[in-house]
């Protein structure tokens, strides 16, 4: 019987809700695995060793990093599931902007808790991740997929073609066209787009996509009526250290004319 864990770090566990909305391949699942920690959807939990671990949530307390140090070393293959958990998620955003310090005055009112914080991180960040399924929440067809083919020793492979595509197939007007902000040309799609279809810019809650140009996403957020500042922000929101990194390469080449911030 194959072992599988579903873990949670700090986040809101909807990717987990999803993983519960997935009712009928559940159900077929169960005569195949043993779900032996899943303290969201069951009481009687064992951490002691997994074939499959995935895991949610960005890593933002001492408990956190322990918790996941401890999967990873109990478990044979470990997937990071949801945008928290692969990229830092939403709360992660302003990590490059302001101290921890900050950051904790500012929501709380004080710097002291009974526990050890530190800026969000991804898993990856902490421990080795084989293989991430991003989203906000994940795309419950996507887990069902991921485990069934890591169930037949197959890798999962999701091509990471952006958003637009999906857009196309489903004949989505261009929102870009229509003057309405969008991430959809540097995003991850494999969501089926459902954002854009109700009319709605793609937030990039998938991450990148394969070679973002994240120049040419900035001009475009501009002739839209964003600043710089604002259309750097708007691309971070979900994507953490992987906006950071790309946005301070780009601004410290100085290829855009307004100047960050």
């Amino acid at each position: 019987m194959v072992k599988i864990g579903i873990m949670g770090l700090t986040g809101c566990s909807g990717c987990q809700c999803e993983i519960l909305n997935c009712k009928d391949a559940l159900y077929k699942l169960l005569g195949k695995v043993e779900f032996c920690y899943f303290p969201l959807a069951q009481d009687n939990n064992s951490f002691e060793e997994f074939d499959i671990l995935f895991v949610e949530g960005s890593v933002t307390t001492d408990l956190d990093e322990e918790k996941v140090k401890k999967g990873r070393k109990v478990s044979k293959i470990l997937v990071a599931i949801g945008s928290c958990a692969c990229y830092g998620g939403v709360q992660a955003q302003r990590n490059d902007e302001v101290t921890l310090e900050e950051m904790l005055k500012e929501v709380y009112g004080t710097t002291e808790f009974p526990v050890n914080v530190s800026k969000p991180k991804a898993v990856s960040e902490i421990v080795k991740v084989d293989y991430e399924l991003p989203g906000c929440p994940l795309d419950k067809k996507q887990f069902v997929y991921a485990v069934a083919f890591l169930l037949n020793g197959v890798k999962p492979f999701f091509p990471k073609i952006p958003v637009c595509h999906e857009c196309k197939l489903s004949e989505t007007e261009c929102l870009t066209l229509k003057g309405i902000p969008c991430q959809g040309p540097i995003s991850y799609a494999g969501c089926g787009a459902p954002c854009t279809s109700a009319g709605v810019g793609c937030q990039g809650c998938r991450g990148d996509c394969d070679f973002p140009n994240y120049e040419e996403m900035i001009s475009i957020l501009k002739e839209e009526g964003l600043s710089t500042k604002d259309a750097a922000n708007f691309i971070k929101v979900f994507r953490g250290k992987q906006a950071q990194e790309r946005l301070s390469e780009i601004f410290s080449k100085g290829v855009l004319n307004e100047k960050r911030g």
